[in-house]
């Protein structure tokens, strides 16, 4: 029963985020992006330069947003490895599928615009991998996570 629980809110978060990032976050990123190429498409090498930098912070943002996801899926099967009936063969491939499964929902309702416009979603879901074999790196990006969540990392 303990299973269905996790997989059950896990799929729901999952559902909300991907569902409340594609209406709400993807037009503002889509909107900047065409800004940028209007930019870029100036041909003046002030504007070209901007729009790569104000590219390389949008990814840099959005992975670390994302990657919040791939945490959090992370952290709540941490969370509940500590039930004693818990069996890790079970639970991380679970997180694994969910969490790949929304980053893909998500990924496929971007629009592709070259590569800083993709990177970020593949960070994320290899973020998931990173954290799970390595905690301690999960705490170094996200500090304010575990504590948030009640799990103690070290």
């Amino acid at each position: 029963m303990q299973f269905f629980i996790y997989a059950f809110f896990m799929l729901l978060w999952g559902w909300i985020l991907s569902g409340a990032y594609v209406r709400y976050i993807l037009p503002l990123i889509s909107s900047v992006y065409s800004t940028i190429d209007a930019m870029k498409e100036s041909r003046q090498s002030v504007p070209g330069a901007l729009s790569f930098i104000l590219k390389i912070i949008m990814t840099v943002s959005q992975a670390y947003v994302l990657g919040a996801w791939s945490a959090y899926c992370v952290l709540r099967t941490m969370s509940f490895m500590q039930h004693p009936d818990a069996s890790g063969w079970l639970y991380y491939p679970t997180a694994f599928l969910i969490c790949e499964g929304v980053l893909g929902i998500v990924a496929k309702r971007e629009t592709y615009r070259g590569f800083f416009s993709v990177i970020h979603t593949a960070m994320a879901m290899g973020f998931f991998v990173m954290f799970a074999l390595n905690p301690y790196f999960l705490a170094t990006v996200y500090p304010w996570f575990p504590p948030l969540m009640k799990i103690s990392i070290g």
